[in-house]
This record gives C-alpha cells, sequence and structure tokens, in this order.
C-alpha cells in the first residue's frame, strides 16, 4: 500500500508540523542559494542554529518562501468549481475579497516578467489592496510579480509592484486579480490621492474612501518600546495583538507612534497570519503583518525615526 502525503501528516502534532514546515522552506532557500541540490540532514543544521541561519540569510529568506507557499495555496482557495465559474465574476474574488474596491474602467500598463515594454491593459477596479484588469493575454503566472502603471487624472502615472492571484477567461481576453506587494511611500500618496478622487465621484464619497483606505494605529508608551519595534520593522513586520480580528491578506495603512506623537511613522502593512488567543473573559488575536515598502526604504526610515529618538533622549 502506497502511503500519501495526508497519512503521513495525520500522525504528526501541530509542533511537528510547524518545525518540518520551517525545515522544508529553509531547505529551499538554501537550494535557492546554492543553485543545486542541498541534502535535508545539512538543512537540519543550520534549522538548529538561529544565529548560523540569521547571518547566511537562510532564516529570512525561509521565511519568505513560507509566505509565498502561502500564498500560492490561499490563491488556489480561491477557485470556485467549474459549474459555477462561467457565470462569476472574476472582481468579485479579487484579492481573497478583503478590501473594499471601486470598479473603475480607465487605460493602464503592466510589465509583464521577462519582457522589457509595457503592455497595454484595462483597469477594471482597484482598492487600497490591489486591482483587477483586462488585458488580451497574460503570459504571467499566479504567484509571479508584475509591475503595474496606473494612470493619475491629473496627469503622469504611478508604479507598483504586485502579485498575480488569479487569471480568468474574459470577453475573449484574461481579466488579472493582482494584490500590490511593493510601493514607496511617494507613490503611496498618489494612490491615496487617486483612491480619493475616484471615490468622491461615487454616491457616498467619504464613506466610500473610508472603507478604501482602513488604517490601524500602534501606539507606544514610551520611545523605548518604539525603538526596539523598528528593528522588526526595518526587517519587513512585525507581530501585535489586537482586541478585533483582522483579515489575512488585507492591506493596512499602520500609523506608528508614540502617545505624545513626538515620534510617528505611516507605513503600508498586510495581515499575512492571524490566530486568535483566549483570555478568561475575551478573546484577543496575535496579528503578523508585513510591510508593503521596498526594505531599502523601511530601512532608512526606520533609522531616520531612530535617530530622531535619539536626539529626544539627548535633549
Amino acid at each position: 500500500m502506497i502511503t500519501g502525503p495526508e497519512d503521513v501528516l495525520d500522525s504528526a502534532s501541530r509542533e511537528e508540523l510547524s518545525a518540518a514546515i520551517q525545515l522544508l522552506a529553509r531547505s529551499v532557500a538554501q537550494h535557492r542559494q546554492k543553485q543545486g541540490f542541498v541534502r535535508l540532514e545539512v538543512s537540519a543544521q543550520s534549522f538548529g542554529d538561529d544565529e548560523a541561519a540569521v547571518a547566511t540569510g537562510v532564516y529570512v529568506e525561509g521565511g519568505q518562501v513560507l509566505e509565498e507557499a502561502l500564498e500560492l495555496v490561499r490563491s488556489q482557495e480561491l477557485a470556485l468549481p467549474p459549474a459555477q465559474e462561467a457565470d462569476a465574476d472574476p472582481g468579485e474574488f479579487a484579492e481573497n475579497r478583503t478590501q473594499f474596491r471601486l470598479n473603475i474602467s480607465t487605460p493602464m500598463k503592466v510589465a509583464w516578467p521577462g519582457e522589457s515594454r509595457p503592455a497595454d491593459a484595462q483597469l477594471e477596479n482597484i482598492s487600497w489592496g490591489g486591482v483587477a484588469f483586462h488585458v488580451p493575454a497574460c503570459p504571467a503566472e499566479p504567484g509571479e510579480s508584475v509591475r503595474l502603471m496606473v494612470q493619475r487624472p491629473q496627469g503622469g502615472a504611478i508604479a507598483i509592484q504586485a502579485k498575480v492571484l488569479r487569471l480568468y477567461p474574459f470577453d475573449g481576453g484574461v481579466k488579472v486579480s493582482a494584490r500590490f506587494s511593493s510601493l514607496s511611500t511617494r507613490d503611496e500618496e498618489k494612490l491615496m490621492a487617486i483612491l480619493e478622487q475616484l471615490a468622491a465621484g461615487t454616491d457616498d464619497g467619504k464613506r466610500n474612501f473610508a472603507r478604501l483606505t482602513q488604517r490601524l494605529e500602534l501606539q507606544f508608551d514610551a520611545v523605548q518600546e518604539l525603538e526596539s519595534t523598528l528593528h522588526d520593522i526595518s526587517a519587513g513586520g512585525i507581530g501585535i495583538t489586537v482586541p478585533d480580528p483582522l483579515k489575512v491578506g488585507q492591506s493596512l495603512q499602520t500609523v506608528i507612534s508614540t502617545t505624545d506623537e513626538k515620534c510617528s511613522l505611516k507605513l503600508r502593512a498586510r495581515v499575512v497570519r492571524q490566530e486568535p488567543l483566549k483570555m478568561p473573559h475575551s478573546v484577543l488575536y496575535r496579528v503578523g503583518l508585513k510591510f508593503e515598502h521596498p526594505s531599502a526604504e523601511l530601512e532608512r526610515r526606520t533609522a531616520e525615526l531612530i535617530t530622531r529618538i535619539a536626539t529626544l533622549k539627548s535633549g
């Protein structure tokens, strides 16, 4: 009798499954670093030594492999049964239904992987977290990164790195659902202006704009607490505890500050994981956030704020 993966996993504890998944993710990261084969026993040696894993970059890359795998799994879960697919509106499934969207039809550009010239596309809807657009053909696969150029009403365009989530046959072409994955803070302000202008043209402009740009406030009582958190932020993400559940995959406008607001930082962040924490008389939620800005910009902005904190301490 052949033993399948499900049979093997059924006998494992949750802790064993978690450790096995992390080990496999680090093993894949080492394969990519070496561009060749790495035995699992070798990966297991670095798995027991976090300092060595951090020094070689395997720890961070292993986390990226895990997130990549989760995104692919979640995108597959969005698939509809074939009988329903023909009548469904693909835009309804953009971003795993985590964001409020505005329907808007306007030209845009998309740069496909490996192609130097951007292709024409037609924007179908847009949200704070991503877009759906229509193209004659799509050479990218779910999970791949593309670069989007979204037109500004007053002229010019903003460039946004995005990941393809789903592809749907549509009107003689392909409808693509994509989620924003990296956006500079300068272009974020421009995106906010675009969304605000588009929302203003609807029947309930202010309410729609508030739903588009959902905000999460993270306040720290002391600059020391904020300073220690900034090191995690510069690495790309943090874990927080919140009283109300968020949605995995949801993009948020996150404001991180001290209670006196002398030090603050406004960043895009996406919910990548969430688990309930049962308390004696309530339930809290432990949430993992990933920041949606280029890593170099995150490091620069957090370094600037750390310098600001040092100035306040010495003043």
